[in-house]
């Protein structure tokens, strides 16, 4: 079921984190470990989600849980829609720009012999062995840091998007892949080929109950509803870019509309900070991840 509320606010996610190509299907995977909200939240939880490109709200509504989507994008709220109707994937302009990263990943040295027999790997030391001596060579390092540095991001990126990554972003992605590898069987981690091959994720079963799909900003849309509406949220990454006043908002928001003990968890592009309460990035398989945050309100 698809809703249209008005949207009044203005945040970054209006206008997409892309300088170009801002009215279109952003993301056509979601690279979140859906793992984590699985393990989580209670059984049939009413649950808040993202909606991104529908993956963990699919994901959740497969598990037994009633699952309202909410996205800004009303074209990828519609793609979104469409997924967990049985339509085929598409590309969005991340997945673009991921498909850029593992052709310059190539011209780095990484071949998909060699990346085949690092994904076949299954003991964590041998996975961090070849990942020093075959994959994180010199060239690698210096094709990684070059394009995750800031300058190089604010060609493709949208400002607000920029200053919420670490000034080295390259470093931190590069250390927060290693310690995935150290965390993860590649073998049994279908987000370790999703992400070094392209490899597409296995589809969720179907909807145990529908999926309630509203176009609307999340903090205005939560906003409306009533009080101890939601047991569950799970955020994507929406707090990235946005400035203090709309993450207050947006806490307030979510305050009014959950039920006691209600769970929260948000995902951030940035380091911990020192009031992260419980980060579990290191638990999220699809290794990206600086913050995990998984807390009660």
């Amino acid at each position: 079921m698809l809703q249209l509320m008005p949207e009044r606010v203005s945040t970054p996610w209006r206008r997409g984190p892309f300088r170009a190509q801002r009215n279109g299907v952003m993301f056509g995977q979601m690279y979140e470990d859906p793992g984590i909200e699985l393990g989580a939240f209670k059984s049939q939880s009413r649950v808040l989600c993202i909606a991104s490109a529908g993956c963990t709200a699919r994901a959740l509504a497969a598990a037994g849980h009633h699952v309202t989507a909410v996205d800004i994008n009303p074209l990828q709220l519609s793609y979104a829609s469409s997924r967990a109707a049985g339509a085929p994937p598409q590309k969005g302009r991340a997945d673009v720009m991921m498909a850029l990263g593992r052709w310059l990943a190539r011209m780095g040295g990484w071949t998909r012999a060699k990346l085949k027999d690092f994904l076949n790997l299954s003991d964590t030391a041998q996975q961090l062995a070849y990942w020093d001596t075959e994959l994180e060579t010199a060239i690698l390092r210096a094709l990684v840091d070059t394009s995750l540095a800031p300058q190089f991001l604010r060609l493709f990126y949208a400002d607000p998007f920029i200053d919420a990554v670490p000034i080295d972003f390259g470093l931190c992605l590069r250390q927060r892949l290693r310690s995935g590898w150290a965390h993860h069987s590649n073998r049994s981690n279908p987000y370790a080929s999703c992400l070094l091959l392209g490899t597409p994720l296995v589809e969720p079963g179907a909807p145990l109950s529908p999926i309630r799909f509203i176009c609307a900003d999340a903090a205005e849309f939560l906003e409306s509803c009533p009080s101890s509406q939601f047991d569950a949220f799970t955020l994507s990454n929406i707090g990235d870019g946005a400035d203090p006043s709309y993450l207050e908002r947006l806490h307030l928001a979510i305050t009014h509309a959950a039920a006691p003990d209600a769970i929260v968890v948000s995902r951030s592009f940035s380091e911990p900070k020192a009031n992260t309460i419980c980060n579990r990035a290191d638990e999220d398989r699809s290794l990206l991840w600086g913050v995990v945050e998984v807390k009660n309100i």
